[in-house]
C-alpha cells in the first residue's frame, strides 16, 4: 500500500469520526443553547444574539477540535483506525493501573468484583463500534461530501442571484430619496460606504454585500408604502450593515453547507436569525420614536408583498422581512426598545431637557394659536364604533391577514387614544355552538387591550328583511357566543349596533325590538356621522388582491378626502338642528383601508378639533334625546332621522367618488348573474 493511499484512509477515518462525535457535541451545545436562551428571556435581543452566535461558534470549534486530535492520534497509531488483526492483538495488551496489571477488556476504574452489568454492555458497545463502523465511515465521509457538495453549489446560486440583482435592472433612486438615504445613513450611524438602488427583480428591501454594501429597494415598493414607512424599512436594513450582520449571515450559510446533516445546526441558526431581526427592529424603534405604528405596518406590508409573490431570497441576504414576522409585530407593538440600564437615567433627562426646550419654543413662537387649537379641540367630540369584529374584507370573510389587520388597528386606537367599542358579529367567529379558535382570539384581542365590545346580530342581516322574532332570535343567539367570549375578562355588552343602521319596516318592529333590547339592558347607538366607507373598502381590498399599488393609493387619497367632506357634511347638521357642535358617534368597519389610513384620518380628525370619546359620554349629550320616528328601507344617520323629524330639509350628500362607485356596481352586477 502506497503511503498516498495509506495518508488517505487515515484522513477518512479521522473525517468521520469527527462526524460522530459532532453529532452528541453539537446536540448537547443546542440544549445548553436552549437552556440559556429561556434564561435569559427578559434580557436584550442583541444579548440573545450573541449568545446565540457564541453557541453557533463553540459547535464549529468543538468538531475542529476532535478532528485535529484525532488527526494526532492517527500519526501516533489510533487504535481506532488500526486493521482488525492490529485491534485484537491491542486488546491482549495489559496496561498497568494503580500498580497493577489490568487487561484492556476490563474497566481499568474498578476491580472485577466491582463490574457491574451496565459498565459490561458499556464496554461491549465500545468494542463493537471500534470494530464495526471503521468500515463504515468511509460511506458516511463520502455521504458528508456529496451533502456539502450540494448546499455549497446551491450556496454559489444564490450568490449568483444576488450578483444579478446587483448588476441587472439596478437603477439609481432619484434625488429626493438619495438626500433621505444620506439622513438614515447619519441617523442610524453607517460610516461604511453604502448605495441606495432601485431594482425591479426584488420584491422586498434586501442588503448585499461586506466592502461597498448595496441596499435594493423594489421599485414599485415607493408607490406601494408610505415614505414615512419606507424609511423605517431602510433603516431596518442600514441597522444590519452597521452591524455587519450579512458578515454573520454568510458566516451561518458556510456553517450550514458543512453541518447540514445536524438540526441542532440549523435550529441555533434560525434563533441567530430570530433574534438578529429582534435586535434590529429595537434598533429602528431608537432611531424612529413613536413610530411602532408605522413601522409595524410597513412589515406587515412587506409580508403581505412577499406572500403575493412567493419570491425566495438567497438565505444569506439580509431582507427586511424576515425573521418570524408575527412575533416581531408583537414585539414591536408593545413598544419595548432595549436600551441599557445604565443609559436610561440619561437618556430621560436628556429627552425631558430637549422636550421642555421644544415646548418652551413652540409656546413662545405660536403661543396664541395653540392655545386656539386647544378650545376647539375641547368643543369637538367623537366616539367610534366598529362593526364588525374580527376583521372582515368583502372579498374574503375574514381577510387572510385579519390578525395582523387587527393588531395594527388595534395599536393605532391607543396611539391616538381612541376609546373604541367594537362590536360582535357571532357568525364570524362561531357556528353558534362551538368557537372558531383562530377567529375568537382575532376578537378576544380588542377585550384584551380593554376596549368596549358591544353587541350586533350573529348574522348582519337588516331588520327591514327580516321578521322580528327571527331578528330578535338572532340577536339573542349572538349575546351568547358574545358572552361565551368574553367570559370573565371583559365588560358584558351594554351596546346594540343595528346592522345596516337599519331599525325596521314599521313602527311596531321598531318599538318590539328597543322593548326587547331595554329589557336585556342594552341600549342601541345612535350614530350621527354615517358614511360609505365599506364601498372604498370593498374597492381597496379587490386592489390588494390584484397587488395594484397604483390603484390603492388612489384610493386611500380618495378615502380620506370623501370622509373630510362628511365631516363637514355632517357638522353643518349638528350647526343646523341644534345651533352647537354635538358630540359626535361614528361607526366604520375594521378594514384594512381604514387600518392603513389611521394615522392620517385621526390626524384628519384631530386637526378638525376633535377629541374622542366613549359612547357612553357621546350619548350623554342631551341631543341624543331628540325625538324621531323613521322606519323605511334605508339605514341613515340619526342627524338625518331628525332632520326630517323636525320637518327640516335633508342636506346633499357628498358624492361617492366615481371609481369607487364603478367598483361597487360591478360588483352588485357580479352578484346578480
Amino acid at each position: 500500500m502506497s503511503l498516498e493511499t495509506v495518508m488517505v484512509s487515515k484522513l477518512v477515518a479521522s473525517a468521520g469520526w469527527t462526524l460522530l462525535h459532532s453529532v452528541w457535541q453539537i446536540g448537547i451545545v443546542s440544549i445548553c443553547l436552549l437552556v440559556a436562551l429561556r434564561a435569559l428571556r427578559n434580557q436584550t435581543s442583541n444579548f440573545r444574539y450573541v449568545v446565540s452566535v457564541s453557541a453557533l461558534a463553540i459547535s464549529i470549534a468543538l468538531p475542529v477540535y476532535t478532528f485535529v486530535q484525532l488527526s494526532t492520534q492517527v500519526e501516533a497509531g489510533s487504535p481506532s483506525i488500526q486493521s482488525s488483526s492490529q485491534r485484537e492483538n491491542e486488546n491482549r495488551i495489559e496496561s498497568f493501573e494503580a500498580g497493577g496489571r489490568v487487561s484492556l477488556h476490563q474497566n481499568v476504574n474498578a476491580p472485577d468484583r466491582f463490574r457491574t452489568a451496565g459498565t459490561e454492555m458499556f464496554s461491549d458497545l465500545r468494542r463493537w463500534l471500534n470494530r464495526e463502523l471503521p468500515a463504515v465511515l468511509p460511506f458516511a465521509v463520502a455521504l458528508w461530501i456529496l451533502g456539502v457538495g450540494f448546499f455549497s453549489v446551491r450556496l454559489g446560486g444564490g450568490f449568483l442571484q444576488l450578483s444579478r440583482f446587483k448588476s441587472t435592472a439596478a437603477t439609481r433612486v432619484d434625488d429626493h430619496w438619495q438626500q433621505v438615504f444620506s439622513r438614515l445613513c447619519d441617523r442610524t450611524g453607517v460610516r461604511q460606504v453604502t448605495r441606495i438602488l432601485r431594482s425591479e427583480f426584488v420584491q422586498t428591501p434586501i442588503a448585499i454585500g461586506f466592502f461597498r454594501p448595496v441596499i435594493l429597494v423594489p421599485a414599485a415598493l415607493f408607490l406601494q408604502i408610505s415614505p414615512h414607512e419606507l424609511e423605517t424599512i431602510i433603516a431596518h436594513e442600514l441597522i444590519h450593515i452597521r452591524r455587519f450582520d450579512p458578515v454573520i449571515n454568510v458566516a451561518q450559510c458556510l456553517v450550514e453547507a458543512v453541518f447540514f446533516y445536524h438540526p441542532g445546526v440549523w435550529w441555533m441558526s434560525a434563533q441567530i436569525r430570530r433574534e438578529r431581526e429582534f435586535a434590529a427592529d429595537a434598533a429602528v424603534m431608537e432611531v424612529f420614536k413613536d413610530s411602532h405604528v408605522t413601522y409595524a405596518r410597513a412589515l406587515a406590508n412587506l409580508e403581505e408583498i412577499r406572500l403575493r409573490t412567493d419570491q425566495r431570497m438567497p438565505r444569506y441576504a439580509t431582507a427586511a422581512n424576515g425573521g418570524n414576522f408575527m412575533q416581531r409585530i408583537q414585539r414591536i407593538l408593545k413598544i419595548k426598545t432595549e436600551v441599557g440600564r445604565a443609559n436610561s437615567a440619561w437618556t430621560a433627562g436628556l429627552a425631558l431637557l430637549l422636550t421642555s426646550a421644544f415646548l418652551l419654543t413652540l409656546f413662545s413662537i405660536s403661543s396664541s394659536e395653540l392655545v386656539n387649537a386647544q378650545q376647539r379641540s375641547g368643543a369637538r367630540k367623537l366616539a367610534i364604533g366598529f362593526v364588525s369584529i374580527p376583521p372582515l374584507d368583502r372579498s374574503q370573510n375574514p381577510p387572510k391577514d385579519a390578525d395582523a389587520t387587527a393588531r395594527l388597528l388595534i395599536r393605532a386606537l391607543k396611539e391616538h387614544k381612541v376609546p373604541a367599542i367594537g362590536f360582535i358579529q357571532g357568525g364570524m367567529i362561531s357556528d353558534g355552538e362551538k368557537l372558531f379558535p383562530v377567529r375568537a382570539n382575532i376578537a378576544r384581542m380588542w377585550i384584551d387591550a380593554g376596549f368596549e365590545i358591544g353587541l350586533g346580530g350573529f348574522k348582519h342581516v337588516s331588520l327591514y328583511n327580516t321578521p322580528v322574532d327571527e331578528y330578535i332570535a338572532n340577536i339573542e343567539k349572538n349575546e351568547g357566543i358574545t358572552k361565551k367570549l368574553i367570559g370573565e375578562i371583559g365588560l358584558p355588552p351594554r351596546y346594540f349596533s343595528y346592522p345596516y343602521l337599519n331599525t325596521g319596516k314599521t313602527a311596531g318592529d321598531k318599538a318590539q325590538v328597543e322593548t326587547w333590547l331595554a329589557s336585556r339592558g342594552y341600549t342601541s347607538v345612535k350614530y350621527t356621522i354615517d358614511n360609505n366607507e365599506w364601498m372604498y373598502s370593498f374597492a381597496y381590498d379587490s386592489a390588494r388582491n390584484d397587488n395594484d399599488v397604483n390603484a390603492m393609493k388612489e384610493i386611500r387619497e380618495a378615502y380620506l378626502t370623501y370622509m373630510n367632506k362628511m365631516f363637514d357634511h355632517y357638522e353643518a347638521y349638528s350647526s343646523d338642528l341644534f345651533g352647537r357642535d354635538i358630540s359626535q358617534t361614528m361607526v366604520l368597519t375594521p378594514s384594512r383601508l381604514v387600518t392603513d389610513t389611521a394615522d392620517d384620518f385621526f390626524a384628519m380628525v384631530a386637526k378638525r378639533g376633535y377629541t374622542f370619546i366613549t359612547v357612553d359620554e357621546a350619548q350623554s349629550d342631551s341631543a341624543y334625546k331628540t325625538k324621531e320616528a323613521f322606519t323605511g328601507e334605508a339605514g341613515i344617520s340619526w342627524f338625518e332621522r331628525w332632520s326630517m323629524a323636525k320637518g327640516i330639509r335633508l342636506r346633499e350628500e357628498p358624492n361617492i367618488d366615481q371609481n369607487i362607485q364603478k367598483i361597487w356596481n360591478e360588483r352588485q352586477l357580479a352578484l346578480k348573474k
